[in-house]
C-alpha cells in the first residue's frame, strides 16, 4: 500500500520568533525602545544563522518582519522625541521679565 509521504518542515529559529515578537511589543509601545533594538538585533542574527544552516532551521520570514517592525518602531520613537523637544522649546512659555 502507498503511504502519503508529507514534507519535512524545519522548525523556525528561535531567535526569529524573538525577534518578530520584540517588534510587535515595540510597535505597540509596550517597549517602545528596547524591544524596537532588540527586534533588530535579534532578527540580524536570525537571519545569520538561517543562512548558515539553511537545512537545519527555517523562519527567514519572520526574523525580516521582526527586522523592518523593529526599524519602523525606531522610526516612531524618533518622530516622538523630535515632537517633545519641539513641544517644550517652541511651545513652552518662556518667563520674561519686564521691568518699570
Amino acid at each position: 500500500m502507498n503511504e502519503p509521504t508529507y514534507p519535512v518542515t524545519k522548525p523556525n529559529h528561535s531567535m526569529a520568533i524573538v525577534s518578530l515578537v520584540l517588534g510587535i511589543l515595540g510597535l505597540a509601545l509596550i517597549l517602545p525602545v528596547i524591544g524596537s533594538i532588540g527586534a533588530v538585533i535579534a532578527g540580524k542574527i536570525a537571519r545569520r544563522e538561517i543562512a548558515e544552516n539553511p537545512n537545519h532551521y527555517g523562519g527567514e520570514n519572520l526574523a525580516q518582519a521582526g527586522i523592518t517592525l523593529g526599524w519602523i518602531s525606531i522610526a516612531f520613537s524618533l518622530l516622538l522625541l523630535i515632537a517633545i523637544i519641539a513641544a517644550v522649546l517652541f511651545f513652552i512659555p518662556v518667563a520674561t521679565t519686564t521691568t518699570y
